[in-house]
């Protein structure tokens, strides 16, 4: 028995961690949070470990920041002659 509670309680600890860290997993893709702080925080490592791969994900984010160009009031005019 003495070597079987430090085991359950290894055990236990670990199951708990890994069911802490689904829920959070959950509660971040549900509410969207945090997408962009996780970004930027492992950015950080990439740059120091993985430079080839910091560059192409800078370019990702910019692409999300983007808007699309709003069309010109000349544009639509120019639809509705064509009609």
């Amino acid at each position: 028995m003495s070597v079987l509670l430090p085991f359950l309680l290894v055990a236990a600890v670990c199951a708990l961690l890994g069911w802490g860290m689904v829920r959070l997993r959950k509660r971040i893709q549900r509410r969207r949070v945090g997408s962009s702080a996780m970004s930027a925080a492992m950015g950080v490592f990439d740059e120091i470990w993985h430079p080839a791969a910091y560059d192409p994900q800078i370019e990702i984010q910019q692409s999300y920041e983007r808007e699309a160009p709003t069309p010109s009031p000349e544009d639509d005019e120019d639809d509705e002659d064509s009609r």
